[in-house]
């Protein structure tokens, strides 16, 4: 059904682009989405079941290695939080988060989203380079006294910049991704591990 599906996706998107003329999308609830057909490279069908599966709150503890040198702790457990979209793509919400005693001081991350991640089949997990996003945080560095150090804003646009997600058989999300803070010299690699509330 899906291949009969999608072929006639592409045999209409070839006549349409042939006769420069628009996509229109009826939806179940009445509504419609229009499209040029210049817009559209290709499309994917993702079982709406595969995002619901992923989707929902996961607690559990989230560890960062820095510059491959330093390997942290988050200071408690903490809850990512996946949604699912209507085109097949999942967001992806990183709580606040703190990591006591590195090296530059006790280190608070602000909570941020990424959107939008599309799922690679060949590596059976939600799959993005957000460089292009943009999305900013603030960091927050204090001493044991309680003292701010440091409180910038900072946006992901580094290559590096990159969010992996997967499930396990036992039902377990892991969240790799891997960023860097501005013009610091070390990029940060943070691995999370949670069981769905």
């Amino acid at each position: 059904m899906k291949k009969f599906f999608t072929l006639a996706i592409v045999s209409l998107l070839s006549t349409a682009a042939v006769q420069a003329q628009k996509v229109v999308i009826n939806k179940a609830d009445g509504t419609q989405v229009t499209f040029q057909a210049s817009e559209i490279t290709n499309v994917q069908f993702v079982p709406a079941s595969l995002t619901d599966n992923f989707a929902g709150s996961y607690k559990g503890e989230d560890k960062i290695s820095v510059g491959g040198l330093f390997s942290y702790t988050s200071s408690e457990a903490v809850t990512y939080k996946v949604t699912a979209n209507a085109d097949g793509t999942v967001n992806l919400t990183v709580p606040e988060e703190t990591f006591k005693k590195t090296v530059m001081g006790n280190l608070t991350l602000s909570s941020y989203t990424i959107s939008k991640i599309p799922y690679d089949e060949s590596k059976k997990a939600f799959i993005k380079a957000y460089k292009d996003d943009n999305i900013k945080f603030h960091l927050i560095i204090k001493n044991d006294n309680g003292t701010v150090i440091s409180d910038k804003e900072y946006t992901f646009d580094n290559e590096i910049c990159k969010v992996t997600i997967t499930k396990g058989a036992d039902g377990k999300l892991t969240v790799s991704n891997t960023y860097q803070m501005g013009k610091m010299p070390f990029q940060i690699s943070g691995t999370f591990t949670g069981t769905k509330q």
